[in-house]
């Protein structure tokens, strides 16, 4: 069977196979009695303690598909994931929340590696176009180390609507380009956020684009032209949190450098970043 021809619910390797156990997402496990290790042992245990299936790994008609350096031993089938909508997401979400767009990102390993980034930086959703992007297929879990299982993605069929539902709700679009835009560095981010990464190749589409309200772009040493989207991903996703709890910080503790005193406190001109 051809790896591109794997259920579409199979998770495989320790980690994802772990993340589908403790969230309860695990319908039948796999089992490698021919490779075993400690943490193999503990996740049969703990199946089997669950109430999950469990089925030899060499029986399935798969398991040649897949070298045994890449399911270590384990893998299984999942429940159908949940669907998530942007209506519920914004149900929900806090003051300070943060909204993930991918705009056709195409390569499993990279898909998975920025899911991976967004559940660590507690993202409250990743969208993802319905078509002509990479799926979340078995190969994304296993590049997402399984986190993909616990971070809500949402497939919407137009992702310029799905900003302006956003931006509806109170969120500002950022968008990252790696050539021009503010500099993410200085850039005061917003507590609701959309932060929009674009394709690997041709970036953001147009009208993705002309639906960020601003742009930003992380600055390189000479001879450097870009990041991997992942890497990218996670430079913007850190560098908002990290902006928010500064400011946070001074409003605690009063560290704010005051206006001079001859000269009166002005308000915006709306020509740099926003914050909310």
């Amino acid at each position: 069977m051809p790896r591109d021809q794997l259920p579409a619910n199979l998770v495989y390797g320790v980690n994802s196979v772990a993340v589908a156990l403790d969230s309860g997402q695990l319908r039948v496990l796999f089992f490698d009695a021919g490779r075993q290790s400690e943490r193999t042992q503990q996740l049969h245990a703990r199946a089997l303690v669950d109430g999950v299936e469990v089925q030899p790994l060499a029986r399935q008609g798969f398991s040649r598909a897949l070298p045994a350096d890449q399911h270590q031993g384990v893998a299984g089938l999942i429940h159908e994931p949940h669907r998530y909508f942007l209506e519920e997401i914004v149900g929900v979400a806090a003051e300070d929340s943060c909204v993930l767009v991918l705009d056709r990102v195409q390569d499993p390993q990279n898909l998975g590696a920025v899911l991976r980034t967004a559940a660590a930086g507690g993202v409250d959703a990743v969208v993802l176009p319905k078509a002509g992007a990479c799926p979340v297929t078995p190969a994304v879990h296993k590049a997402a180390a399984g986190l993909s299982l616990i971070v809500p993605i949402v497939e919407d069929e137009n992702l310029a609507r799905a900003l302006e539902f956003l931006k509806g709700h109170g969120y500002w679009a950022i968008g990252c380009d790696s050539e021009r835009g503010e500099d993410a560095l200085t850039f005061e981010y917003p507590h609701r956020r959309v932060i929009v990464m674009g394709n690997e190749t041709e970036g953001m589409r147009r009208l993705v684009r002309e639906g960020c309200d601003y742009i930003v772009r992380i600055p390189m040493a000479k001879g450097v032209d870009s990041l991997n989207i992942s890497a990218a991903t996670a430079v913007v996703l850190y560098l908002a949190k990290a902006d928010l709890a500064r400011a946070a910080y001074d409003a605690t503790h009063g560290t704010a450098e005051p206006a001079p005193a001859d000269e009166p406190e002005s308000d915006a001109d709306g020509s740099g970043s926003s914050s909310t």
